[in-house]
């Protein structure tokens, strides 16, 4: 029986119930970092860096961690080299004017790329529910087909809560001292961060390479 063969209430029940999986299933599941904008410095000629100090902003040790490792694989992955800071800078909390420099010459870098969460949001979707009047009384009288369509289009609205990271990245020239790219991403896969490092690295890492900045 083809769907337009059924009656119009159960048509719709039908219809309605795979609108509403589809935005259920958008909204429900987590999704890994997508490049909202970036920028590159039209007067930067080259040639790429050659070899970049990484730096997590975060008053975490542990995601500065993860984030710095993963972002030093991504570059090395994609042909770059890369230098995690936390080895050369071990200090905890905000590090003092100067030493971010200091350890980028001990490395040999001649680029620095920093990270940092800019903002965090939270989020409402809702999928509304469509009320319509029960036919035949409590609705028992025509029927199941009659019944399930108006039962359906009565279902209350369903309300789910998530959050948006904005994350903001930020490649320096450290030959002249200036900021040669920068790119702002969002994210709402919060719950594993070594593995959100990770897509963030290869997204980012890959658009700075097309870019020609690496």
């Amino acid at each position: 029986m083809r769907v337009t063969d059924l009656k119009l209430p159960r048509r719709r029940a039908l219809l309605m119930a795979a609108a509403t999986l589809v935005v259920v299933a958008t909204a429900g599941c987590a999704t890994g970092p997508t490049l909202s904008d970036s920028w590159r410095d039209p007067e930067f000629k080259g040639p790429p860096l050659s070899k970049v100090l990484v730096v997590g902003v975060s008053r975490s040790d542990t995601q500065r961690r993860i984030f710095e490792d993963t972002f030093t694989q991504g570059l090395v992955s994609l042909g770059s080299n890369g230098v995690v800071s936390y080895l050369l800078l071990p200090e905890t909390g905000a590090l003092p004017d100067g030493r971010v420099q200091e350890a980028a010459a001990k490395a040999g870098a001649d680029g620095l790329l920093t990270a940092r969460v800019l903002r965090i949001e939270q989020r409402i979707s809702v999928i509304p529910g469509q009320p319509m009047p029960m036919r035949g009384g409590a609705g028992f009288g025509r029927g199941f087909n009659s019944w399930y369509g108006s039962a359906w289009a009565t279902t209350p609205s369903d309300i789910r809560q998530y959050e948006v990271v904005t994350i903001e990245s930020t490649l320096w020239d450290l030959r002249n001292d200036r900021v040669i790219w920068t790119g702002t991403s969002q994210t709402t896969q919060t719950s594993n961060i070594e593995r959100l490092s990770e897509q963030l690295a290869k997204l980012l890492v890959g658009q700075m390479k097309n870019d020609g900045v690496l």
